[in-house]
């Protein structure tokens, strides 16, 4: 190993150590309009606890440190599943209600708080990233588990779609991608050379080679 690729390690080592020591530990939970959910929200709570530091750990990158703080607000008006402004975390009370068991809303949702992107980045790669750190790393999902859009650019769906792509690429030559789109997200430097860097292959042609595997029923 070369200097230059020690430096760059060493760099990266000290940028995941500082996720993790400045990772959010505290969550403000906001159920005042719909207190009968609280217990969803606690327990919601306890699982974005546990899981920033882990997220900020797989999204480090250097010169970046995650938000110490966010809120989650239960909201009965909102007629979405959720979304994300900054550190603020927005879930709606109607579908907490239809989908009690539905945890994952918030590590999704939590993912958004930790990445950060400045504004224009491309929406398919942000909600992909989501959804790859939710079905995938929380939910333990299998690729065969995962929907696939099996149309020309269908990456460009974004959440499980884009997430089951990433996956796929992630054991099949595109080790580390996830990251590394991450930093260069964060860096406003995002393009689709980045696919074709890391794999030797440009990224329609990857998509097409994952499609016929998904064909399979791999």
């Amino acid at each position: 190993m070369n200097a230059c690729s020690v430096i760059t390690s060493l760099v990266l080592a000290t940028s995941a150590l500082l996720a993790m020591t400045s990772s959010a530990q505290s969550v403000k939970l906001d159920v005042s309009q719909v207190p009968e959910q609280k217990e969803w929200g606690q327990q919601a709570v306890k699982i974005m606890e546990e899981w920033h530091p882990r997220i900020s750990q797989f999204l480090a990158s250097p010169g970046f440190t995650p938000p110490g703080k966010c809120s989650l607000l239960i909201d009965k008006n909102y007629k979405g599943v959720a979304f994300t402004t900054g550190t603020k975390i927005t879930v709606s009370s109607e579908w907490i209600a239809k989908h009690p068991e539905d945890l994952g809303v918030a590590v999704h949702e939590l993912v958004h708080v930790v990445q950060q992107y400045p504004p224009g980045q491309p929406v398919w790669v942000t909600e992909g990233i989501a959804d790859y750190i939710r079905w995938v790393q929380y939910e333990k999902k299998k690729l065969k588990e995962l929907p696939v859009a099996n149309e020309d650019k269908g990456y460009t769906k974004g959440y499980q779609v884009t997430a089951g792509f990433f996956l796929w690429l992630e054991k099949n030559g595109g080790e580390g991608i996830v990251r590394k789109l991450n930093a260069a997200m964060r860096k406003k430097q995002y393009s689709d050379q980045i696919f074709e860097d890391v794999t030797g292959t440009n990224l329609d042609d990857l998509w097409s080679q994952y499609l016929a595997v998904r064909e399979k029923g791999k």
